[in-house]
């Protein structure tokens, strides 16, 4: 078993004063302030320059934010690794359903997600930008976000689309100039009411990570957004849709990028069918139900514990935009607890400790087999 330190806060203010904040509590953790300030191989004060060009367009104040960050901090802005890592592995899964496929009657989504314990935030952050929606998700180096929903009831959460997409040499290559999903999920819960207007805030955006988002509002309405190589498709989940939920894994199912990628690695056929075979064999789903599904272990379930392949989950989460909570386990045990957070409700800056337990993978969970929506 590992123990890991969980943390809640919550930021307030103008951009300026919340990377500040980011900034005064990075110096106090001195792990956190070296992984965050030290840099990033190729990446110097031109890049910087133009990350802020392509921020200033969509992510409208991160420049600011990241500016008080590195000025707290005494640092040049270039030192931060958000810039370079966002300027441009994780594997997960997630379920949006319907009103009329959940037993409570709420649009809800459920989604694990799989990575290294060691590159994880382990951390629930409630944002409220001076002239933004106010916001609660994990975050990825604190200024990037990987799922959650504001208070206008928009809930976002997302997989990888394929190979992951990065800086890092063991990445995909990104093929367009454009930004990493954390930047985009954050504008999005920061600017967008519902889904409607995340799809027109989506249609022109810069968008190097390929990518499956799903996007639900309170109202009910959602889709399936899905990004290759600078290619997107969408899929619209409404009471007209064929099937009263939408899901993915980690590879394309919509047939005009599918087709592109014809091949897709077996643990994210196996987990997308596990999904799929359960969401078509009952008429509505519990919450009970989807969480015992997350927690389940790979391969008859969406539990995975190979943290050193990068594949470990590291929290699993159940999001209802009409009530405004989310439910959250940490470490894809069930002995760390399913907490319930409220985004009306304060969120006390507080710490926990979780314990993870790994295992090797087998190495046919990375083979590749042909891609069924091809």
């Amino acid at each position: 078993m590992k123990s890991i330190t969980t943390r809640t806060l919550e930021l307030k203010g103008s951009s300026y004063e919340i990377g500040q904040a980011l900034g005064r509590i990075a110096a106090s953790i001195p792990p956190m302030k070296n992984y965050y300030t030290s840099g990033y191989e190729n990446f110097g004060e031109a890049e910087a320059r133009q990350a802020e060009t392509l921020f200033a367009r969509w992510c409208p104040g991160l420049n600011e934010e990241l500016s008080g960050f590195a000025g707290e901090l005494n640092v040049p802005l270039e030192s931060v690794v958000y810039y370079a890592m966002t300027y441009l592995k994780p594997n997960c899964s997630h379920l949006a359903l319907l009103p009329s496929k959940s037993s409570n009657g709420h649009p809800l989504i459920a989604r694990n997600y799989e990575f290294n314990d060691e590159l994880e935030d382990f951390q629930l952050i409630k944002t409220s930008v001076e002239g933004k929606y106010t916001h609660m998700g994990t975050s990825v180096l604190s200024f990037g976000r990987e799922d959650g929903f504001n208070d206008q009831g928009l809930a976002v959460t997302m997989s990888s689309c394929g190979f992951p997409v990065g800086a890092d040499k063991c990445m995909r290559r990104p093929v367009l100039e454009g930004l990493q999903y954390w930047a985009v999920i954050r504008s999005l819960l920061e600017n967008c009411r519902d889904t409607r207007e995340a799809l027109l805030f989506l249609k022109d955006m810069p968008i190097a990570y390929n990518l499956n988002l799903i996007l639900l509002d309170r109202s009910g309405n959602g889709a399936l957004v899905e990004t290759l190589d600078g290619r997107m498709a969408v899929r619209p989940l409404d009471e007209t849709s064929p099937l009263p939920y939408t899901h993915a894994t980690n590879h394309a199912v919509i047939q005009e990028l599918a087709s592109l990628e014809p091949e897709a690695m077996i643990h994210s056929l196996k987990r997308y069918d596990y999904i799929k075979n359960i969401a078509d064999s009952v008429e509505t789903l519990t919450v009970s139900q989807l969480k015992s599904m997350l927690l389940a272990p790979y391969p008859n379930g969406l539990c995975c514990r190979f943290y050193q392949d990068f594949f470990g989950t590291t929290k699993s989460m159940i999001l209802d935009p009409m009530d405004g909570i989310i439910e959250l386990c940490w470490g894809g045990r069930a002995e760390n607890g399913w907490h319930t957070y409220r985004l009306s409700d304060p969120l006390p800056t507080s710490e926990e400790v979780i314990s993870i337990s790994g295992e090797p993978a087998a190495p046919d969970m990375f083979r590749f087999a042909p891609n069924p929506f091809a």
